[in-house]
């Protein structure tokens, strides 16, 4: 009897492309009636679970919680009927940054 390592019959998986893990990422459900801190919290959470992925390792899912942070914030969050209502100007403004900052580690 033998022991493989690594995938079945001894084949590692291959990789997923930029576009399955971009499909991963847009895979979360929004909806603009739910609490902006509510999604303010989530974000945070994709980009804490980002930098441990990264931390193991494990660049795939890295990228997939980074994105999803970048996405929920850059793209969603500034759509939400509570945006300019909850957040100042400079509030927003940094919010952007955090996006394009765990927008640049995805790719970093």
């Amino acid at each position: 009897m033998s022991h493989h390592t690594g995938a079945a019959n001894g084949r590692q998986k291959r990789p997923s492309s930029i576009a399955e893990l971009a499909q991963r990422a847009t895979d979360d459900k929004y909806d603009d009636s739910k609490d902006f801190k509510f999604y303010l919290r989530l974000a945070e959470k994709y980009r804490r679970e980002g930098k441990e992925c990264a931390k193991r390792g494990d660049l795939e899912g890295a990228f997939v919680e980074l994105a999803r942070a970048a996405t929920l914030v850059l793209e969603k969050l500034p759509l939400h009927k509570d945006y300019y209502v909850v957040l100042n100007a400079n509030q927003r403004h940094n919010l952007g940054l955090v996006g394009r900052f765990a927008l640049y580690n995805c790719f970093h």
